[in-house]
């Protein structure tokens, strides 16, 4: 299996997670006492949860679909974007969950927002160098 392609089955697993969490979460989301109620911080750590999961699973089959302008750069570079975004895919929800558990853990926080800009940024700069080498 190629990279591209685990980015497409982390996106799709990541999908079906958020599906989980918000079928889990909806069952209790109109008690206004659950999980510290409405406002709370583990309430909205729970949410975060929830979308994270679905918009970095969105994200990574985005990516994973996106490898004509991957093509363009060293074949280790593209291997750490994939890699960093299926990781940032994976712990940004785990690390919410966590958090929603214990505040103090808060400080995980950087560790998969990391994963996924280093990934952003490296497709970013495929499609630069796709872009600039079609344009001029």
């Amino acid at each position: 299996m190629i990279m591209n392609d685990c980015n497409i089955l982390a996106g799709w697993m990541g999908m079906i997670l958020g599906a989980l969490l918000g079928m889990a979460f909806g069952l209790w989301a109109e008690s206004r006492d659950w999980a510290g109620g409405y406002g709370s911080f583990q309430r909205q750590a729970l949410r975060l949860a929830h979308v994270a999961a679905f918009a970095l699973g969105i994200i990574n089959v985005l990516y994973g679909s996106s490898t004509r302008a991957l093509d363009l750069l060293p074949p280790w570079t593209a291997a750490i974007g994939s890699v960093a975004m299926i990781t940032g895919g994976l712990l940004m929800p785990a690390v919410c969950l966590a958090v929603a558990w214990r505040r103090p853990l808060k400080f995980l926080f950087p560790l998969p927002a990391s994963c996924v800009l280093v990934a952003l940024a490296i497709q970013a700069w495929a499609w630069w160098r796709l872009v600039a080498i079609a344009g001029g």
